[in-house]
């Protein structure tokens, strides 16, 4: 039922007698052709880092709960459409651009798509994502994204999002990745209180303000923008890692309530003299 030949250099994937498989992996070979449409029993296939361009021949394996593709050279995802059985999917590496047929894929709890070519992110329909990476894109508008309430992972970090204001509605997200954007304005985060990771870096925030709210956070990151006054981030005393370099920051005396940090990065700011508001000093980096 089981088979593995991951780390091997196999070209050709002549599996079809072996139609009881329900787990197959063959991740990390040379593969282009995936003709395994007589495999209709497996439930997890994974054909990650080989050179997959068409994935046609899989619209047949519609018992498949658990499908990775990462790391190939796919553009057209829509044969997938017909996988609706699919609860985890990995795509992320990849050269695609149009997302909309995976828009059906409604019992999905896992999709990854980091490091494509996307612009339109309507996958409106996957109420059931916990989890949804879309890193290393071309994403200006999140939008269709409200909806997504069951998330509690998003990463969106390295796109060209300046409005985050369609995120405000996902209470239920834990962990947020949003660095490398156009970010200027953070308010619409204020609401979403429990989150314990959440990443802003290299974007263009003056005012983290609306952040005092986020009481549960543990790990804030706010490296690379244009913040003055770190003042409301006193008021996150859970917080384990804190990151602030790269900002216009002169006073960080405010931080010294924040007695659980472990790590505080300062570094590239304009403090004169350079001073660790919490003890140990070792704790902080300049």
């Amino acid at each position: 039922r089981v088979l593995q030949l991951s780390n091997n250099q196999i070209t050709d994937v002549s599996l079809e007698g072996l139609t009881n498989l329900e787990l197959l992996n063959l991740s990390n070979n040379q593969i282009t052709d995936v003709s395994l449409e007589g495999l209709t029993n497996l439930e997890s296939l994974n054909l990650s880092n080989n050179q997959i361009t068409d994935v046609s021949p899989l619209a047949k394996l519609t018992n498949l709960k658990g499908l990775v593709l990462s790391n190939n050279q796919i553009t057209d995802v829509s044969p997938l459409a017909r996988l609706t059985n699919l609860l985890g999917l990995d795509l992320s590496n990849n050269q695609i651009t149009d997302v909309s047929p995976l828009a059906k894929l409604i019992n999905l709890g896992q999709l990854y798509l980091s490091n494509n070519q996307i612009t339109d992110v309507s996958l409106e329909g996957l109420t059931n994502l916990e989890s949804l990476l879309l890193s290393d894109n071309q994403i200006t508008d999140v939008s269709p994204l409200a909806r997504l309430t069951n998330l509690n992972g998003l990463d969106l970090s390295n796109n060209q999002i300046t409005d985050v204001s369609p995120l405000a509605k996902l209470t239920n997200l834990l962990g947020l990745g949003l660095s490398d954007n156009q970010i200027t304005d953070v308010s619409p985060l204020a609401k979403l209180t429990n989150l314990l990771g959440l990443d802003l870096s290299d974007n263009q925030i003056t005012d983290v303000s609306p952040l005092a709210k986020l009481i549960n956070l543990g790990s804030l990151h706010l490296s690379n923008n244009q913040i003055t006054d770190v003042s409301p981030v006193a008021k996150l005393t859970n917080l384990l890692v804190l990151y602030l370099n790269n900002n216009q920051i002169t006073d960080v005396s405010p931080l010294a309530k924040l007695t659980n940090l472990y790590w505080l990065g300062l570094q590239s700011n304009p403090l004169s003299p350079p001073t660790c508001p919490i003890s140990p000093p070792d704790k902080c980096q300049f």
